[in-house]
């Protein structure tokens, strides 16, 4: 059946003067274009400024309680029974993890 056919011409045609006239038909045949004004919604137009002002309130808070925690004097606010207490408690914290930290050494020391 393929050998019936002619090799040598070419089997598609094209309309006389298609490509000269293939943009003004293509153009025509486009809907007309509408400019339509985007509206942009309120909460848009807010929003980076309301983040800004959000972070600016963030950073003058922290700096505030770091400044308020940075004045006080611990000891001032804790009653003198307490604060030997605490010491205490604190000196026996240390001593148990020194003790710690020597079993530690003397277990891994072998390696």
């Amino acid at each position: 059946m393929l050998d019936n056919f002619d090799k040598t011409k070419n089997p598609f045609k094209v309309p006389e003067n298609y490509f000269e006239d293939f943009n003004r038909s293509i153009m025509e045949s486009l809907p007309a274009k509408e400019n339509k004004a985007r509206i942009i919604p309120l909460w848009k137009k807010v929003l980076p400024w309301t983040t800004a002002a959000a972070i600016f309130c963030g950073v003058l808070f922290t700096i505030g309680v770091l400044e308020k925690n940075n004045t006080t004097d611990p000891k001032a606010a804790i009653s003198p029974n307490l604060s030997s207490s605490l010491e205490d408690d604190y000196f026996l914290f240390l001593e148990d993890e020194v003790i710690k930290s020597q079993y530690k050494e003397m277990v891994y020391s072998s390696y």
